[in-house]
């Protein structure tokens, strides 16, 4: 399980929340279909949890199971994770609750 702090510029109601853990998962899920067919796949679970408020730290847990068992997993799922951050991060700004950094 991997964690990120979102630092906020408001409190976050509980409906803005979940629509920032449903983007969340969303995205990790997209980005493992997205490289690996249904077919192959037997198990997908995506957990996305948000912890405090201001600053609100989101945990994203994902794991797949293929049915061959035998491929390594982790760079995939490490990828996952990174675009379910970036989806509950710019969910956090198309809900105007943080602010746009200069990368």
């Amino acid at each position: 399980m991997m964690q990120m702090p979102l630092e906020l510029t408001r409190i976050p109601t509980d409906d803005e929340i979940e629509q920032m853990c449903l983007a969340a998962q969303e995205a990790a899920r997209n980005h493992l279909l997205s490289k690996v067919s249904l077919k192959r796949i037997t198990d997908i679970d995506v957990t996305v949890e948000a912890v405090g408020s201001k600053p609100l730290t989101l945990s994203v847990d994902v794991a797949v199971e293929l049915e061959s068992g035998e491929e390594d997993m982790d760079p995939l799922v490490d990828q996952a994770t990174e675009a379910a951050f970036e989806a509950a991060e710019g969910k956090a700004r198309e809900l105007n609750l943080c602010r746009d950094t200069a990368d």
